[in-house]
């Protein structure tokens, strides 16, 4: 029987997270930036982040990093009501 790879894309911050799970064979965590932002990268596991949620978030601060910090939110205008 064939290896089984689930492959996961999401998007975060105009980059791609694209995830191959191998199950017990471990997994790996791509990021596709935009075209005019460089190649794609991996991001490694270490000893700090064991599990794939921890290097997910490592790779989100990657970009983070990269992009600079996130915009404030903004207000919705206010719509007048009509009675």
């Amino acid at each position: 029987m064939p290896d089984l790879v689930v492959v996961q894309v999401r998007e975060y911050r105009m980059h791609q997270l694209e995830v191959l799970d191998r199950g017990k064979a471990g997994f790996t965590v791509l990021i596709h930036p935009p075209a005019n932002r460089g190649p794609t990268r991996e991001v490694t596991r270490d000893a700090t982040t064991p599990t794939l949620g921890d290097v997910l978030n490592r790779a989100k601060a990657e970009i983070d990093a990269v992009m600079g910090p996130k915009p404030p939110p903004r207000a919705r205008p206010m719509r007048a009501r009509n009675w």
